[in-house]
């Protein structure tokens, strides 16, 4: 036997030396490929997060629906089965952007469009209400009326409501909700 790899010890070599041959050959081109990229799953998401959406008035299925951050007072109201007949779809503006917590009334003809107050009297004055008065506002929630009494103690009273968006303590959408149920006094 030894006589035999004493003959052949070259062919020996050889054939012990290929594997290891292909084995570096491998580690070398993943070397100059570089490392792969860290990908890093945290189950299903999405850009756009989902909200709840309170839809009530004339819509055939009045009730909470899931929608997606964005989606328009349409999307809700046809998620809600679409608009009943007797629907004063002029009264509201459709296009509106909601928001998680918002609540989509569409009134019947013939009844107001806004529930909430509209006399000076009875409009909430956001330089004097409370944090809690401000959260029953329509889009505004803990967090944001936190942030507008903070901002009138920081930064001064509001001497107009437009303010809330300049000081960019609600979107324009929300703004555009409450409008009519806001004041700075007097």
């Amino acid at each position: 036997m030894l006589a035999w790899l004493e003959r052949y010890r070259w062919l020996v070599i050889g054939l012990m030396a290929v594997p290891l041959l292909i084995a570096i050959g491998v580690l070398v081109d993943r070397q100059l490929q570089g490392p792969q990229p860290l990908e890093i799953n945290l189950g299903e998401t999405s850009s756009a997060s989902e909200i709840q959406v309170y839809v009530s008035g004339a819509v055939n299925r009045p009730g909470v629906y899931f929608l997606t951050d964005g989606d328009r007072w349409i999307d809700a109201v046809e998620a809600a089965g679409g608009h009943a007949d007797d629907a004063d779809l002029e009264a509201v503006n459709l296009a509106l952007r909601l928001h998680d917590e918002d609540q989509v009334l569409v009134p019947r003809l013939g009844e107001q469009s806004n529930p909430h107050p509209t006399s000076n009297e009875e409009k909430i004055d956001i330089n004097s209400a409370s944090a809690a008065t401000l959260d029953d506002l329509p889009g505004i929630g803990e967090v944001r009326s936190q942030n507008i009494v903070d901002s009138r103690q920081r930064d001064g009273p509001f001497s107009r409501i437009e303010e809330l968006v300049e000081r960019k303590l609600i979107p324009q959408s929300v703004f555009d909700q409450i409008r009519e149920q806001i004041t700075v006094g007097p």
